[in-house]
């Protein structure tokens, strides 16, 4: 049975791949931020308790990455994807109205984090596996109609 550790697999575009990825007879492996609520996810895993596992990560943690890294000690997945990614707290703000916190914490979250996630986690994929990454529709400049210029950090015209 082909394996995939998917990195932020709790809801929205990450459940969605666990979803397709548990029907067609894979093992996943998918995370969640912690905080004890119950997720699509779990629900998924209620219902296919040997094709699915959960871990706990939130990616901007280094010690979380690096408690993930061990529990993971001796496993090979054909797949790491990561799709953790967020979007600062008002989506309306423009560029000048963002604070400098919000915007570190989002670029922390959606750039820098997982990369170290590839970087930390790429020794538990075969070495013929694949690595992906993908943003949100929020990182689409061309799809940029509501003005949420933080997540893409292009400005939009007035």
């Amino acid at each position: 049975m082909p394996s995939i550790l998917l990195i932020g697999a709790s809801r929205g575009l990450g459940h969605a791949m666990a979803v397709e990825f548990v029907r067609k007879g894979w093992h996943v492996v998918g995370t969640v931020r912690a905080g004890g609520a119950r997720t699509p996810l779990h629900g998924l895993a209620d219902t296919h308790p040997s094709q699915l596992e959960i871990e706990t990560l939130d990616i901007t943690l280094s010690e979380q990455l690096h408690a993930l890294h061990g529990r993971l000690d001796g496993r090979v997945f054909d797949a790491l994807f990561v799709n953790a990614g967020t979007t600062n707290p008002d989506p309306n703000q423009t560029i000048a109205e963002v604070s400098t916190e919000d915007f570190v914490n989002l670029m922390i979250t959606n750039a820098l984090s997982p990369m170290r996630v590839l970087e930390k986690l790429a020794d538990r994929v075969r070495p013929d596996g694949l690595l992906g990454v993908m943003s949100s529709g929020q990182g689409s400049i061309a799809n940029n109609h509501a003005g949420n210029e933080s997540y893409i950090a292009a400005p939009r015209r007035h």
